[in-house]
Protein backbone atom coordinates (compact mmCIF):
# COMPACT_ATOMS: atom_id res chain seq x y z
CA UNK A 1 0.00 0.00 0.00
CA UNK A 2 1.30 3.45 -0.88
CA UNK A 3 1.17 6.39 1.49
CA UNK A 4 1.33 9.95 0.19
CA UNK A 5 3.01 12.53 2.37
CA UNK A 6 2.11 16.12 1.54
CA UNK A 7 0.79 19.21 3.30
CA UNK A 8 -2.77 18.41 2.30
CA UNK A 9 -2.67 14.81 3.40
CA UNK A 10 -0.64 14.90 6.61
CA UNK A 11 -3.51 13.90 8.90
CA UNK A 12 -4.64 11.16 6.54
CA UNK A 13 -1.21 9.73 5.82
CA UNK A 14 0.27 9.59 9.29
CA UNK A 15 -0.45 7.19 12.09
CA UNK A 16 0.35 9.11 15.25
CA UNK A 17 2.28 6.92 17.65
CA UNK A 18 3.66 8.43 20.84
CA UNK A 19 5.51 5.31 21.85
CA UNK A 20 8.50 3.27 20.85
CA UNK A 21 8.06 1.05 17.82
CA UNK A 22 8.80 -2.64 18.31
CA UNK A 23 11.52 -4.64 16.60
CA UNK A 24 10.45 -7.00 13.85
CA UNK A 25 12.86 -9.11 11.82
CA UNK A 26 11.18 -8.89 8.41
CA UNK A 27 10.45 -5.17 8.35
CA UNK A 28 12.61 -2.07 8.53
CA UNK A 29 11.90 1.26 10.22
CA UNK A 30 13.44 4.24 8.42
CA UNK A 31 13.58 7.70 9.99
CA UNK A 32 12.79 10.00 7.06
CA UNK A 33 12.19 13.23 8.98
CA UNK A 34 12.89 14.78 12.38
CA UNK A 35 12.12 18.20 13.82
CA UNK A 36 15.83 18.96 14.14
CA UNK A 37 17.66 20.38 11.14
CA UNK A 38 15.07 19.54 8.48
CA UNK A 39 12.30 21.51 6.75
CA UNK A 40 8.94 21.85 8.44
CA UNK A 41 6.63 18.85 8.37
CA UNK A 42 4.14 20.67 6.15
CA UNK A 43 6.78 21.32 3.49
CA UNK A 44 7.86 17.68 3.38
CA UNK A 45 7.06 15.75 0.20
CA UNK A 46 7.37 12.11 -0.73
CA UNK A 47 5.67 8.89 -1.71
CA UNK A 48 6.36 5.80 0.36
CA UNK A 49 5.41 2.17 0.65
CA UNK A 50 4.21 0.76 3.95
CA UNK A 51 3.21 2.92 6.89
CA UNK A 52 4.29 6.38 8.05
CA UNK A 53 4.29 7.07 11.78
CA UNK A 54 4.89 10.23 13.78
CA UNK A 55 6.81 9.28 16.92
CA UNK A 56 7.77 11.37 19.92
CA UNK A 57 11.26 10.42 21.02
CA UNK A 58 13.52 12.19 23.55
CA UNK A 59 11.66 15.50 23.21
CA UNK A 60 11.83 15.32 19.41
CA UNK A 61 9.38 14.23 16.75
CA UNK A 62 10.34 11.71 14.09
CA UNK A 63 8.57 10.47 10.98
CA UNK A 64 9.30 6.77 10.56
CA UNK A 65 8.50 4.75 7.45
CA UNK A 66 7.90 1.06 8.27
CA UNK A 67 7.85 -1.47 5.45
CA UNK A 68 9.04 -4.85 4.25
CA UNK A 69 12.82 -5.03 3.85
CA UNK A 70 12.62 -6.03 0.19
CA UNK A 71 10.38 -3.03 -0.56
CA UNK A 72 12.76 -0.78 1.35
CA UNK A 73 15.52 -1.85 -1.03
CA UNK A 74 13.46 -0.61 -3.99
CA UNK A 75 13.93 2.91 -2.61
CA UNK A 76 17.62 2.51 -1.73
CA UNK A 77 19.34 1.06 -4.80
CA UNK A 78 18.54 4.01 -7.08
CA UNK A 79 19.87 6.45 -4.47
CA UNK A 80 23.09 4.56 -3.84
CA UNK A 81 23.82 3.58 -7.45
CA UNK A 82 22.88 5.04 -10.83
CA UNK A 83 19.60 3.50 -12.00
CA UNK A 84 20.90 3.14 -15.56
CA UNK A 85 23.94 1.07 -14.62
CA UNK A 86 24.33 -2.57 -15.77
CA UNK A 87 21.84 -4.98 -14.29
CA UNK A 88 24.47 -7.22 -12.67
CA UNK A 89 25.93 -4.20 -10.85
CA UNK A 90 22.45 -3.33 -9.55
CA UNK A 91 22.06 -6.90 -8.29
CA UNK A 92 25.42 -6.72 -6.49
CA UNK A 93 24.29 -3.46 -4.88
CA UNK A 94 21.00 -5.07 -3.83
CA UNK A 95 22.83 -7.85 -1.98
CA UNK A 96 25.15 -5.38 -0.23
CA UNK A 97 22.30 -3.08 0.79
CA UNK A 98 20.19 -5.99 2.03
CA UNK A 99 23.08 -7.33 4.10
CA UNK A 100 23.71 -3.91 5.60
CA UNK A 101 20.12 -3.32 6.64
CA UNK A 102 20.08 -6.55 8.65
CA UNK A 103 23.36 -5.48 10.24
CA UNK A 104 22.04 -2.02 11.12
CA UNK A 105 18.85 -3.52 12.55
CA UNK A 106 20.82 -5.46 15.16
CA UNK A 107 22.63 -2.29 16.21
CA UNK A 108 19.36 -0.36 16.53
CA UNK A 109 17.81 -3.18 18.58
CA UNK A 110 20.72 -3.12 21.03
CA UNK A 111 20.37 0.65 21.40
CA UNK A 112 16.60 0.38 21.87
CA UNK A 113 15.94 2.97 19.16
CA UNK A 114 12.49 3.67 17.64
CA UNK A 115 13.91 3.24 14.13
CA UNK A 116 16.53 1.04 12.49
CA UNK A 117 18.19 3.47 10.07
CA UNK A 118 18.01 7.03 8.83
CA UNK A 119 17.50 7.87 5.16
CA UNK A 120 20.91 9.56 4.85
CA UNK A 121 24.50 8.72 3.93
CA UNK A 122 25.14 7.76 7.54
CA UNK A 123 23.24 4.52 6.89
CA UNK A 124 21.87 4.15 3.35
CA UNK A 125 20.23 6.88 1.30
CA UNK A 126 16.54 6.10 0.86
CA UNK A 127 14.15 7.98 -1.41
CA UNK A 128 10.89 6.06 -1.33
CA UNK A 129 8.83 5.24 -4.41
CA UNK A 130 10.26 8.06 -6.51
CA UNK A 131 13.66 6.32 -6.44
CA UNK A 132 12.35 3.09 -7.93
CA UNK A 133 12.35 1.83 -11.50
CA UNK A 134 11.71 -1.50 -13.21
CA UNK A 135 15.37 -2.58 -13.30
CA UNK A 136 15.85 -1.89 -9.59
CA UNK A 137 12.74 -3.80 -8.57
CA UNK A 138 13.83 -6.75 -10.72
CA UNK A 139 17.37 -6.65 -9.27
CA UNK A 140 15.94 -6.85 -5.75
CA UNK A 141 13.50 -9.62 -6.68
CA UNK A 142 16.14 -11.73 -8.45
CA UNK A 143 18.39 -11.60 -5.36
CA UNK A 144 15.56 -11.97 -2.83
CA UNK A 145 16.79 -12.93 0.66
CA UNK A 146 20.43 -13.16 -0.47
CA UNK A 147 23.04 -11.72 1.89
CA UNK A 148 26.78 -11.94 2.48
CA UNK A 149 27.95 -13.91 5.50
CA UNK A 150 31.03 -15.34 7.14
CA UNK A 151 31.36 -18.84 8.53
CA UNK A 152 32.27 -19.27 12.20
CA UNK A 153 34.03 -22.13 14.00
CA UNK A 154 30.73 -23.98 14.41
CA UNK A 155 30.08 -23.83 10.65
CA UNK A 156 27.26 -21.33 11.10
CA UNK A 157 26.88 -18.36 8.80
CA UNK A 158 26.70 -14.91 10.35
CA UNK A 159 25.90 -11.61 8.68
CA UNK A 160 29.00 -9.52 7.91
CA UNK A 161 28.38 -5.85 7.00
CA UNK A 162 28.99 -5.55 3.26
CA UNK A 163 29.98 -1.89 3.08
CA UNK A 164 30.25 -0.10 -0.24
CA UNK A 165 31.59 3.16 -1.62
CA UNK A 166 31.74 4.97 -4.96
CA UNK A 167 35.38 4.57 -6.05
CA UNK A 168 38.32 2.97 -4.24
CA UNK A 169 41.08 4.71 -6.21
CA UNK A 170 42.79 1.46 -7.18
CA UNK A 171 42.73 -0.55 -3.95
CA UNK A 172 40.02 -1.20 -1.38
CA UNK A 173 40.87 -1.01 2.30
CA UNK A 174 40.71 -3.28 5.34
CA UNK A 175 37.70 -2.22 7.43
CA UNK A 176 39.70 -2.46 10.66
CA UNK A 177 42.28 -0.01 9.26
CA UNK A 178 39.57 2.55 8.55
CA UNK A 179 37.36 2.24 11.62
CA UNK A 180 39.26 0.05 14.05
CA UNK A 181 37.33 -2.80 15.62
CA UNK A 182 37.29 -6.42 14.56
CA UNK A 183 36.49 -6.96 10.87
CA UNK A 184 38.81 -9.85 9.91
CA UNK A 185 36.73 -10.86 6.88
CA UNK A 186 36.58 -7.41 5.28
CA UNK A 187 39.95 -7.25 3.56
CA UNK A 188 41.32 -4.92 0.92
CA UNK A 189 41.82 -6.01 -2.69
CA UNK A 190 43.61 -4.47 -5.65
CA UNK A 191 41.11 -2.93 -8.06
CA UNK A 192 42.01 -2.20 -11.70
CA UNK A 193 38.38 -1.60 -12.68
CA UNK A 194 37.63 1.93 -11.43
CA UNK A 195 40.45 3.92 -13.07
CA UNK A 196 38.19 5.54 -15.68
CA UNK A 197 35.80 7.10 -13.17
CA UNK A 198 35.36 10.86 -12.66
CA UNK A 199 36.40 10.50 -9.01
CA UNK A 200 39.67 8.66 -9.56
CA UNK A 201 41.75 11.84 -9.05
CA UNK A 202 40.73 14.92 -7.08
CA UNK A 203 42.13 17.92 -5.20
CA UNK A 204 40.63 20.14 -2.48
CA UNK A 205 42.00 23.32 -0.95
CA UNK A 206 41.29 24.27 2.68
CA UNK A 207 41.97 27.64 4.26
CA UNK A 208 43.21 27.97 7.84
CA UNK A 209 39.72 29.15 8.78
CA UNK A 210 38.20 26.05 7.18
CA UNK A 211 40.49 23.82 9.22
CA UNK A 212 39.86 25.69 12.46
CA UNK A 213 36.13 25.11 12.03
CA UNK A 214 36.82 21.38 11.57
CA UNK A 215 39.73 20.72 13.93
CA UNK A 216 39.28 23.44 16.55
CA UNK A 217 42.76 25.00 16.44
CA UNK A 218 44.66 27.45 14.21
CA UNK A 219 46.48 24.98 11.96
CA UNK A 220 49.99 25.90 10.82
CA UNK A 221 51.11 22.47 9.61
CA UNK A 222 49.67 19.04 8.83
CA UNK A 223 51.49 15.73 9.04
CA UNK A 224 50.18 12.29 8.10
CA UNK A 225 51.30 9.91 10.86
CA UNK A 226 50.39 6.60 9.28
CA UNK A 227 49.09 4.78 6.23
CA UNK A 228 47.29 1.47 5.80
CA UNK A 229 48.24 -1.22 3.28
CA UNK A 230 46.10 0.42 0.59
CA UNK A 231 47.95 3.74 0.93
CA UNK A 232 45.17 5.52 2.83
CA UNK A 233 46.00 7.89 5.65
CA UNK A 234 45.11 6.48 9.07
CA UNK A 235 46.12 9.28 11.46
CA UNK A 236 46.76 12.98 10.94
CA UNK A 237 48.49 15.50 13.19
CA UNK A 238 47.36 19.13 13.01
CA UNK A 239 49.82 21.51 14.65
CA UNK A 240 49.28 25.10 15.69
CA UNK A 241 51.41 27.71 17.42
CA UNK A 242 50.83 26.40 20.93
CA UNK A 243 48.83 23.19 20.52
CA UNK A 244 48.32 20.20 18.28
CA UNK A 245 45.65 17.63 17.64
CA UNK A 246 45.79 14.07 16.33
CA UNK A 247 42.74 12.62 14.59
CA UNK A 248 41.84 9.44 12.77
CA UNK A 249 41.90 10.28 9.08
CA UNK A 250 38.38 9.02 8.45
CA UNK A 251 37.06 11.01 11.42
CA UNK A 252 38.58 14.11 9.84
CA UNK A 253 37.03 13.22 6.48
CA UNK A 254 33.60 12.86 8.05
CA UNK A 255 33.99 16.16 9.90
CA UNK A 256 34.62 17.93 6.59
CA UNK A 257 31.07 17.01 5.61
CA UNK A 258 29.93 19.23 8.49
CA UNK A 259 26.39 17.88 8.78
CA UNK A 260 25.75 17.84 5.04
CA UNK A 261 23.80 14.94 3.56
CA UNK A 262 26.16 14.85 0.58
CA UNK A 263 29.85 14.10 0.15
CA UNK A 264 29.88 16.41 -2.88
CA UNK A 265 30.00 19.70 -0.98
CA UNK A 266 32.89 22.00 -1.86
CA UNK A 267 34.82 21.47 1.36
CA UNK A 268 34.28 17.75 1.88
CA UNK A 269 37.14 15.30 1.39
CA UNK A 270 36.16 12.51 -1.03
CA UNK A 271 38.49 9.94 0.58
CA UNK A 272 41.52 9.49 2.85
CA UNK A 273 43.70 8.21 0.01
CA UNK A 274 45.53 11.54 -0.20
CA UNK A 275 48.67 13.59 0.30
CA UNK A 276 48.64 17.09 1.75
CA UNK A 277 50.95 20.08 1.29
CA UNK A 278 50.90 23.74 2.15
CA UNK A 279 50.13 26.11 -0.70
CA UNK A 280 50.61 29.68 0.46
CA UNK A 281 48.42 29.99 3.54
CA UNK A 282 46.12 27.19 2.36
CA UNK A 283 46.48 23.41 2.53
CA UNK A 284 46.07 21.38 -0.65
CA UNK A 285 44.77 17.82 -0.37
CA UNK A 286 45.35 15.71 -3.50
CA UNK A 287 43.96 12.23 -3.65
CA UNK A 288 42.18 9.37 -5.34
CA UNK A 289 38.84 7.67 -4.87
CA UNK A 290 35.49 8.59 -3.39
CA UNK A 291 34.25 7.20 -0.08
CA UNK A 292 35.72 5.16 2.77
CA UNK A 293 37.19 2.52 0.46
CA UNK A 294 35.85 -0.54 2.28
CA UNK A 295 34.01 -3.35 0.51
CA UNK A 296 32.29 -2.97 -2.85
CA UNK A 297 33.73 -0.34 -5.19
CA UNK A 298 30.63 0.70 -7.13
CA UNK A 299 32.44 2.09 -10.17
CA UNK A 300 34.55 -1.05 -10.23
CA UNK A 301 31.39 -3.16 -10.08
CA UNK A 302 29.99 -1.19 -13.00
CA UNK A 303 33.07 -1.90 -15.10
CA UNK A 304 33.08 -5.58 -14.19
CA UNK A 305 29.41 -5.87 -15.16
CA UNK A 306 30.12 -4.14 -18.48
CA UNK A 307 32.82 -6.75 -19.11
CA UNK A 308 30.33 -9.56 -18.60
CA UNK A 309 30.90 -10.53 -14.96
CA UNK A 310 27.86 -11.66 -12.96
CA UNK A 311 26.83 -10.14 -9.64
CA UNK A 312 28.12 -13.24 -7.86
CA UNK A 313 31.53 -12.84 -9.48
CA UNK A 314 31.55 -9.15 -8.59
CA UNK A 315 30.74 -9.86 -4.95
CA UNK A 316 33.30 -12.65 -4.76
CA UNK A 317 35.99 -10.29 -6.06
CA UNK A 318 35.35 -7.55 -3.51
CA UNK A 319 34.44 -9.87 -0.61
CA UNK A 320 36.73 -12.89 -1.16
CA UNK A 321 36.28 -14.23 2.39
CA UNK A 322 32.48 -13.99 2.46
CA UNK A 323 29.85 -16.39 1.16
CA UNK A 324 26.62 -15.55 -0.61
CA UNK A 325 23.84 -17.19 1.42
CA UNK A 326 20.07 -17.16 1.51
CA UNK A 327 18.17 -16.35 4.68
CA UNK A 328 16.09 -19.37 5.68
CA UNK A 329 14.42 -18.23 8.89
CA UNK A 330 13.70 -14.54 9.37
CA UNK A 331 13.57 -14.87 13.16
CA UNK A 332 17.07 -16.40 13.19
CA UNK A 333 18.57 -14.44 10.35
CA UNK A 334 21.94 -13.99 12.02
CA UNK A 335 22.56 -17.65 12.81
CA UNK A 336 20.59 -19.63 10.27
CA UNK A 337 21.37 -19.46 6.58
CA UNK A 338 21.93 -21.84 3.74
CA UNK A 339 24.36 -21.88 0.84
CA UNK A 340 22.91 -20.72 -2.43
CA UNK A 341 22.58 -23.44 -5.06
Amino acid sequence: MFRFFSKKAVLISLVFLFCQAGFCSDVVRVCIWSDRGKPSLESFRGKYRGQLSLIKWNHNYLVVNTMDIEEYLYGVIGKEMEKSWPFEALKAQAVCSRTLIYYYKTIAAKKNLPYDVSDTIYHQVYGGVYSENESIVRAVEETKDEVLAGQNSENEYNIVPSFFHACCGGHTSFASDVWGGNYPLLKGVEDPFCSETPFYYWSKSFTQRDLKDIVGIDVLSIRILGYDDSGRATKIEFSGKSSSRIMKADDFRMRTINGSTSFKSEKSLPSVLFTVRKQGTNFLFEGKGYGHGVGLCQWGAKKMAEQGETYREILKYYFPDLTLVRIETQDKVFSSAGNLP
